[in-house]
This record gives C-alpha cells, structure tokens and sequence, in this order.
C-alpha cells in the first residue's frame, strides 16, 4: 500500500477498540487469493479504441516476451485489456507492493493460469502448498511449464502489470525469469513496466531476438488519435490548433488529456487554450496542476468522498460505506464511473482509483487526516476476516501495539505459508520497543533467519525472545524459544549445545496441556541422542512420542537414521530407497539438512561399497541443495560425493574426493557451522590414508575429532577414531566403535 504523506506519529485520542475486533479473526493457513488482480480491468465507456497499438501489442505473438515500458498515465493497462478483445486468450495478472513476496507472487500466477488450464496447475499448486515454511519454487514452477506444455494447446499471452514492483525483490524476478526461458512457445509474456526490470535472462533474450520492446512513445496519443477521443468519446470537435497545441503541450500523455477534458467538462476553463494557457513549466507539472483544478470543481460531497477513500488500495460499496459510515458509497463509486473520475472496474464489484489520481489524492491529506484515515480503515478488514489487509494502515498510522498484537497471531501461519518476506518486512517496521514486548515476533524473526540458513542471527533472535519472555514469566514462551535454538543446533548437527537446551524446554513443558509440542520436543531430543550416539535411547524418546500422539512427520527419519547407526545397512536401504521413490512422485520442497533420503542413501551404498549409485545419489541431492538455495544440503551433498569417489576404480578418484571435501569445508566455513565440516575431515582422513599419505591423514582425523567431541558426537568421533588405529576394520565394527571422550595422536596412522 502506498502511504506518501503519512506520519508515523502514534496519535491515542480517537483510537478504535481495535484489539476487541482483531481477536476473532486468523488468517487462513494457504494465503488469500485476491481475485480481482486476475481480472483485466473492464473498458471505460469513454475509452477510445486505438488499432494503431493494439495490433502492435499483437506482434506479442511472435516474441516469448514483450515489455511495455512507459510511465504512470500512459494508458498501459487500459491498452493491454484491449487484447481480451482480439480472439487471442488472455492471462491477466496485476501486481500491488506485496506480490513482490515469492511466494504471494507464486500462489497468484499459479491461479492466474487456473481458469484457463486447470489440469496445469494442480500439482504446481499442491507442491506450493506442501512446502511448508520453507519457500522452494523450483518444483512448482517447473511442474507449471510441464503442465502448460501438455494442456495449453494454443497461443495464450499472460500479461503481468505493474512488473517494476518485483524488482524489489531478486528471488521473485527469478521466478518470473525461469517461467518466461522455460514455458512452451505457444505462451508469451507481456510486462507492464515504469522501469526496466531486473530479470537476470533479459539481455540473453534481447541478443537472441526474442524480446519486442514498446517504449513509452508508442503509448502516446498521437494529433489523429487526440482528434478522435476528444469528438467520438467526450462529444467535443476540436480545431486543428487545439489538437496541436494539446499535442505540444501534453505529449500525447493520456491522463494528461483526460484531466483537460475533465477542465472543460467542469467548465473550470472555456476551451483548450484556456485551460493550458495557465500552466507554464515541463509536462510532468500538468498532472498536479490539472488534478487539483478538477478536485476543486466537484461537488462536496464528491471531493470528502473521493478524500475520505485515498487510504483504500481497492474499493467496494460496503468497504466505503463501513469506512465512512454511510449508505450512499454504491451511488457515489457509479458517479464516478460515470463522469470518469479515474476509477477503474476491476469487475465483482471492486474498482480503485488510476494510480497517479490515488497519490494525488492522498498527498491532499494533512498528516493528521491520513492518519485517521488508516485508523477507520483497519477495523474494517478486520470485520472482513482480512487481517493481513489491516496491517498496512495500521503501521501507516503508526498504530504499532495493535500491529504487533496481529502479527503475533498471525505469524505463525505466515511463517509456515512461506511468507517470509511479507513478515519480515512487517515486523521491521515495529520500534525496538513494541517489538521487546512481544518476544513471539522475535521467535519469528529466528525462524525466517534458521529457514535461510542464517544461523548466527536466528540464535540471536531467539535468545533476545527467551530473554523477553523470562522476564514476562511465560514459560510457554521461554519453552518456543528453547525450541528455536535447539532447532538451530539439530540442523547444524551440534548435540552437545542441543542436549541442554532441549532438556531445559522439556522440563518446562511438564504439565502443560499442549501434548503436540511437547511430543515434538521428545522427537527433536530424540534426534538428538542419535547424534549423541545414543540409538537405544533415542528409541525409547520416540515410543514416548508416539504415546503423545499418531505417529507425524519426523518419524520415518529418525527410523532410518537409527538403523543407519546400529549398523542394520540393508533394512535402511530398503527403507530410504522406498522413500526415495515416493519424493520422486511427491517432492519434499523444504531442506532438511543432513536428513536427505538421497545423500543418506549415498551414504549407505558408499558403505556397502556401490560407488556407481552412491555416486548419483549424491551428486543428485547436491544438486536439490543448490536448486533448494541449501548451503547445508549442497555441503553435505559434496562430501557424499567424495566418498563415492573414493571407492570407484578411477585413477581420479582421490583428487576428485579430496575437492569434494574441501569444497564442504569452504562452505561450512562461509556458514560459520564448524560440525558440518567433521564428516568431509573424517573423508580427508581416509583418502590421504588409502594414499599412504600418513601425517595428512592424521591431521585431518584430529582436526575432524577436535569438532566432533566440542560438539559431543561421539559416533562420528568413534568413527574417525578407528580409522586412524587400523584402516583394516569392517564398516560395522567402524559404526558400533566407541571410543573415551579424548582419543591420543597415534603416530603412523
């Protein structure tokens, strides 16, 4: 939402009960689809119908993009809705400030396409809604391509307005990038732009030709075009002096000629030189100047109308009339269609005001006035059950408690939507204060940061909300926040840090009657154990679970990584080879660090000594990390690989492991996650001493031991241990070895 001009000033005279209101209401777990951005706006009666450019729009067809790139007010959407008309079908797509969120932009393109071709986007959309927190789009927009390939059938032009607002973000842009180089040639894109966009194949597909380009000039009424609108649509014969001036003056700008006829109309000037003759200075200041005159003329109950709804992004008559307090918002939005005030219908009844008008507008109000404005504005989304539409006018009021108090309830669930960036954004916009009295947004903040691998940060949020909720004496609270960091710790495989935190979680959750949390804190210590070395324990913690509850996600990892440590290799296989199978038919779109059923699988046939398929495996689930942007994954995935390497009969073999592994270390030290480099020293350890290279192996087998018993693995530690006192022992006797907390250098490997 646009909010030039507002003040950010908390202002309690005239606050509404807001947080009575907000209370009923949550928003609902898959995001709200707002179908009215899919509608191309309906033509006003007084548009003129402009063959010149239409059939230039038309040249689409032969282009897998064409960009509309002019400025505000010159008709670009009006111009595009045209195509509707042509027989071609039409995709329409217009974007506000918050479909630049990945996933909002995803989740709306994908039912963009759904009236159109159904079949094409019910798996996209199920693996949308299947990744949970973690937004991963490859899948879903690959699996779109692959259903518009088979289902589309014919020419189609998806057109998306108003592309400059995803520029803000670069993610988005590479959504949008992969679906133009990869849709089937029978699709072409249009964008609408202010600005040139920023998707990363642009000036591949420009040298390739496959790019039409529509500058702003080719928007422009031209003197012919100036003539026709004036006498077939306002009713008004122009002489040939008034349609060169008008040309001169205005530059064929559209919303510039419209707010001259609207002068005319109102009778604030008698004819064109008039009306132009008063405003001196560049072209750009005909649009203030004008809009205000045409502001001035209207009735008052037109002009407090027209003020009292700048705040509203879209409008309906009941939104209006529940804004203003009145009756009459259905015949007041017809009046201005009809005298084409700068509404534009959008269809089922929502129109909004042209962009530039809706500035204008609001640049009319005093601070105080827009304020009060956003103020009125949120409680009426909230009676809606439209909470994340109160939100903005609450932070442009500067009503932050209120804010908060929504974003708290709320979070969550855009948490697990894959809302990140929205949410973050939000939240950022809080004062340092409102955000210390609600420590839940700061357990959000750690999950976005955890989600995108940023460790560090998100054991600082989570300490600061545990801090905040221990002084609010919210044990629940401390206990989420307890979870977070040991979450951090489970990914980044540190059991040691992990054990204490969980324990301490644990023991707060005693007593209380939310069984679901606290049989997933059985689950994460669980896990735990396993890294701890402690399968017969771990085991024990997982019936306790399922004592809690049926068994849920988690359980089938935990199953196969307890089998993996006790050395049961073949029922492990069976295991991850049948889950393997079922991913391929039903991606998982969310990483799970080292818990991949791939690079797991790698892991066991490299032990079992197929180095074929432990290969692909692994270079398969490396390459998932890189798709998923999984640092973590994509570490793993290389020193799976290099173990792979170390058993195939390649005089290669032992150059290509050793890269493997130093390419996880260097990644492990940009993530600042020292225990995931143990298992790529364990690796170094054992091809330096298949080499005979006997002190290198040595120095890679301490420094690995070195993190490993810091972290408290002892199974890793056992492992690495062995392979240092007798490279002849068995894979099992490797897995079962235990060895005491501090294992001596032992000279000749």
């Amino acid at each position: 939402m646009d909010t030039t001009g507002a003040d950010y000033t908390m202002n309690t005279n005239n606050l509404h009960p807001l947080s009575v209101v907000y209370n009923a209401h949550a928003m609902s777990s898959e995001g709200t689809v707002i179908r009215t951005k899919l509608l191309p706006p309906r033509p006003h009666r007084r548009v003129l119908a402009r063959p010149r450019l239409t059939g230039r729009l038309l040249e689409a067809l032969d282009y897998r993009l064409t960009v509309l790139h002019a400025g505000a007010g010159y008709g670009k959407s009006t111009a595009l809705a045209a195509l509707a008309g042509e027989g071609y079908p039409l995709i329409w797509y217009h974007l506000d400030a918050e479909d630049a969120d990945p996933t909002t932009f995803l989740l709306h393109l994908l039912h963009a396409f759904r009236p159109r071709c159904p079949d094409a986007v019910q798996l996209p959309l199920a693996l949308l809604e299947e990744q949970g927190g973690q937004p991963s789009w490859t899948a879903p927009v690959d699996a779109l391509v692959d259903g518009l390939t088979e289902y589309l059938g014919r020419s189609h032009l998806l057109v998306v307005d108003d592309a400059h607002l995803l520029n803000s973000s670069l993610e988005t842009l590479r959504i949008l990038d992969r679906l133009i180089g990869r849709a089937p040639t029978f699709l072409h894109t249009i964008l609408s732009t202010r600005y040139p966009l920023r998707l990363p194949s642009l000036i591949a597909w420009r040298a390739r030709g496959e790019v039409l380009e529509i500058r702003q000039d080719e928007l422009a009424f031209t003197p012919d075009e100036i003539a026709s609108l004036f006498s077939q649509q306002y009713g008004l014969s122009l002489s040939p002096s008034e349609v060169s001036l008008l040309a001169e003056r205005t530059e064929g700008w559209p919303i510039a000629l419209q707010l001259v006829w609207q002068m005319l109309h109102s009778r604030g000037a008698p004819t064109v030189h008039e009306a132009l003759r008063r405003i001196a200075g560049p072209t750009e200041s005909l649009f203030p100047y004008l809009a205000q005159e045409v502001l001035r003329r209207q009735l008052p109950d037109v002009r407090e109308f027209l003020l009292s709804t700048a705040v509203l992004r879209e409008m309906t008559p009941s939104l209006c009339d529940r804004l203003r307090g009145t009756e009459d918002s259905a015949r007041m939005l017809g009046y201005l269609m009809e005298n084409g005030l700068f509404v534009v219908d959008l269809g089922e009844g929502h129109v909004r005001y042209h962009h530039l008008f809706r500035e204008f507008l609001y640049q009319q109000l005093s601070p105080q006035e827009a304020r009060q404005a956003h103020l009125r504005a949120a409680p009426c989304f909230a009676e809606r059950r439209e909470e994340t539409e109160a939100v903005p006018h609450l932070l442009a009021a500067g009503a932050f408690e209120e804010a908060a108090a929504i974003l708290d309830r709320l979070g969550r669930e855009m948490v697990q939507a894959g809302r990140l960036d929205t949410l973050a954004s939000w939240i950022g916009t809080l004062p340092p204060e409102v955000l210390e009295a609600h420590p839940a947004l700061l357990v959000y903040l750690g999950d976005i940061a955890r989600l995108r691998s940023q460790f560090n940060a998100a054991l600082g949020w989570y300490r600061q909300a545990e801090e905040r909720y221990r002084l609010q004496n919210d044990l629940r609270g401390v206990g989420q926040a307890l979870r977070g960091q040991a979450r951090v710790y489970l990914d980044t495989v540190n059991p040691a840090q992990a054990e204490h935190i969980l324990q301490e979680a644990l023991r707060l959750a005693d007593g209380q009657e939310d069984r679901e949390s606290r049989a997933r804190l059985l689950e994460l210590l669980a896990e735990n154990r396993l890294n701890l070395g402690r399968p017969e324990e771990a085991e024990q913690l997982r019936a306790q679970a399922r004592a809690l509850r049926e068994e849920g996600p988690g359980e089938a990892e935990l199953a196969i990584r307890v089998l993996l440590r006790t050395g049961r290799l073949n029922e492990a296989r069976r295991l991850l080879e049948e889950q393997a199978e079922r991913e391929r038919r039903e991606p998982v779109l969310r990483p799970r660090a080292h818990r991949e059923t791939l690079l797991l699988l790698s892991l066991i046939l490299s032990f079992q000594g197929e180095a074929e398929p432990a290969c692909c495996c692994a270079v398969e689930g490396t390459q998932r990390g890189q798709a998923l942007r999984s640092p973590f994954v994509t570490a793993v995935g290389y020193m799976r690989q290099g173990h792979a390497w170390l058993i195939r009969s390649d005089p290669q073999g032992y150059a290509q492991a050793c890269r493997c592994y130093q390419e996880a270390i260097a990644i492990g030290e940009t993530l600042a996650v020292p225990r995931l480099k143990v298992e790529a020293f364990w690796g170094l350890c054992r091809a330096h001493g298949f080499q005979g290279e006997l002190d290198a192996a040595a120095d890679a087998a301490q420094q690995g031991i070195a993190i490993a018993q810091q972290a408290g693995d002892e199974w890793i530690t056992a492992a690495m241990a062995a392979g240092l006192t007798d490279h002849r022992w068995t894979v099992l006797e490797l897995l079962m070895y235990k060895v005491p907390p501090a294992v001596p250098h032992k000279a000749g490997g």
